[in-house]
């Protein structure tokens, strides 16, 4: 969710993998970040523009 070129936007999402893990992640990109929770076979995606 981007309002314009001056502010950062940010996106929520939930997905579905194969398996059973706990734990979070964060993968960092050049224009933003993503952190992730992970739990059994849902994870919740929380990305964040630079």
């Amino acid at each position: 969710m981007t309002l314009n070129n001056d502010e950062k936007g940010w996106e929520l999402a939930i997905g579905t993998y194969p398996g059973i893990l706990f734990g979070i992640r964060t993968y960092q990109e050049e224009t933003f970040d993503t952190h992730v929770l992970y739990l059994p076979f849902v994870n919740v995606i929380f990305t964040i523009d630079k």
